[in-house]
């Protein structure tokens, strides 16, 4: 379980704060507690829009607006893609014909716009249909029914369901020079739009289709805008990154499965069988051994041996990059009644299974090529970590690929001075960044604060005067707001960028209930809006106010 780091303090002496009822409480920025979360929290000054997100212990600021940086950034186009080998930078392809070149020539470009990053994962294509073109199966999207509307639900917009979401910023272009409708990149199939700004301001509508791509449509005049700046908040359920396998039945969502055509539901199934899989056996078993099968793909100049089916000769020979592992992965999947979907982008393929038992939709690497991956715009970005480890087996074929995009990013990093690490397909990639965010402006006359020891190994640091604009004695009511405001200073020097803590300290238990963290503006001042939970019994309490110090001050706790 992740959790935001302990600090140990030296005092406690803290603000008192006295709770009372309040009878109708009203909608506020409420900052989850340490106790409730264990990913990503919210920065709040109190507006419709956080500042910033706290995720793994780092502030991590909105993302800045401005025209497109061409070395780091491509724009999403209206025009499709080719439907042939990797996606198109910016493009989506409606269908995916698979093709015999089993190994990857030359690089392929990843560009990143979710922060914290997810690379090489992001959602730009899902394919759940098959089709027969000239024999050939061709993935495709099954339902080409009317798409569902995305609202803009705001950031403290509630889970829909019992499962933990974890938020990530987005910034991304969007071209509508040739179209009205470009295509959406998404974390998840069941991410929703919780804050959206755009640049230039432009009305713009979001859908989604029956395999949960996401779309923008811009509700202007025709030839009104260009290139639009999309700036967002976004979730999506941690589960879709890692969770237990149900043990119910392989088909049990077969219902939901699209139809297969007959030809390709019989060689499905005869290949499923050579893996000793059909349907009906438990799901957690016949996903493992697809998935391991699929994650044992070798790489090779030499493809398989050509029988006229191309399903089968992949499949069958276990040859490719995470293309072909996943065209393979899909049909076979669908064949054995497991709801599963190919999805895609510039760099790499992957596929999702939706899980039984109301699980939602989990997301499984098989590998791909070691080599030839280019990211872009992934510097000073702390990467996502799924809170569950893989539970699917890791084949040495797979295993092996990790090892040498590991080797190869080691390499590229340290022959060159700066840019973009060098990664593998299967996401071993990532960089970790210090974020700033902005506050309220200083507020004068403070309570001095009592300054903790250093620890160990941090002895040089400098000692943090943490300061808040606050009386001796306030009363809170529950369910209202509390206004904290307060200065972070060092030498007389304002301290940018620092991590502030505000707590609820209860005077007849040693329990402290987290109500949010902010973080401090360019000239070490912080301010913080922040909700006080319904359920808090009424009683006395201290106001806890600390920081736990950055590289060049230690922590301080306010009193």
């Amino acid at each position: 379980m992740r959790r935001l780091r302990p600090l140990t303090l030296a005092a406690l002496v803290m603000l008192g704060a006295t709770l009372a009822r309040a009878d109708d409480p009203i909608a506020h920025e409420y900052v989850p507690g340490v106790e409730a979360d264990e990913g990503t929290m919210l920065v709040s000054s109190g507006g419709a829009a956080p500042e910033a997100l706290v995720y793994d212990g780092e502030v991590i600021p909105a993302p800045e607006g401005g025209p497109m940086r061409p070395g780091e950034e491509r724009a999403m186009q209206a025009a499709p893609g080719d439907e042939r080998a990797t996606e198109e930078v910016g493009r989506r392809s409606p269908s995916f014909r698979p093709d015999r070149v089993t190994e990857l020539n030359g690089q392929v470009g990843y560009f990143e716009v979710f922060t914290p990053t997810i690379s090489p994962f992001k959602r730009v294509t899902a394919l759940d249909g098959i089709t027969l073109t000239d024999r050939t199966p061709v993935l495709a999207i099954a339902d080409r029914g009317p798409r569902r509307e995305v609202p803009v639900e705001g950031a403290q917009a509630q889970a829909p369901d019992w499962r933990p979401r974890d938020l990530f910023w987005g910034s991304v272009v969007l071209d509508f020079s040739g179209g009205r409708e470009v295509p959406f990149p998404s974390v998840s199939p069941e991410s929703r739009l919780l804050t959206v700004r755009t640049e230039p301001e432009t009305r713009l509508r979001f859908e989604r289709d029956g395999a949960d791509n996401f779309y923008a449509i811009v509700d202007e005049p025709r030839g009104a805008v260009s290139e639009v700046r999309v700036v967002f908040l976004t979730d999506a359920p941690r589960t879709y990154f890692g969770t237990e396998l149900p043990r119910t039945r392989a088909d049990a969502l077969i219902a939901e499965v699209p139809q297969v055509p007959a030809s390709v539901q019989r060689r499905g199934e005869e290949f499923a069988a050579r893996l000793n899989l059909h349907r009906g056996m438990p799901f957690d078993v016949t996903l493992s051994e697809l998935v391991r099968w699929f994650r044992d793909f070798e790489e090779s100049a030499e493809p398989p041996r050509d029988t006229g089916d191309i399903y089968w000769d992949l499949a069958n020979g276990q040859r490719g990059v995470c293309r072909h592992r996943a065209y393979g992965f899909v049909i076979t999947a669908q064949a054995l009644g497991i709801h599963a979907r190919f999805v895609q982008n510039e760099a790499h393929a992957w596929v999702e299974v939706h899980l039984p038992e109301n699980r939602g939709w989990l997301r499984i690497d098989l590998g791909g090529s070691p080599r030839g991956l280019s990211p872009h715009n992934t510097d000073e970005r702390p990467r996502y970590r799924p809170e569950v480890p893989d539970p699917l087996p890791r084949p040495d074929a797979y295993v092996r690929a990790y090892q040498e995009a590991a080797r190869l990013s080691e390499d590229a990093s340290s022959s060159s001075s700066g840019g973009d690490e060098g990664s593998s397909s299967s996401g071993a990639e990532g960089a970790t960044s210090t974020g700033r965010g902005s506050g309220g402006p200083p507020q004068g006359g403070a309570v001095q604060a009592q300054v903790e020891e250093g620890t160990a190994g941090r002895e040089s640091r400098a000692a943090l005067d943490l300061r808040l604009d606050l009386p001796s004695t306030i009363e809170v009511l529950r369910g209202r707001t509390l206004e904290v405001t307060g200065t972070a200073r060092s030498a007389d020097l304002g301290i940018a960028g620092l991590r502030i803590e505000v707590l609820l300290a209860s005077e007849s238990s040693a329990v402290e209930r987290m109500l949010g963290v902010t973080v401090t503006n360019e000239h070490g001042a912080f301010r913080g809006s922040f909700g006080v939970p319904p359920d808090l019994a009424v009683g006395d309490y201290r106001l806890v106010v600390r920081s736990p110090g950055n590289a060049q001050v230690g922590p301080a706790v306010a009193r």
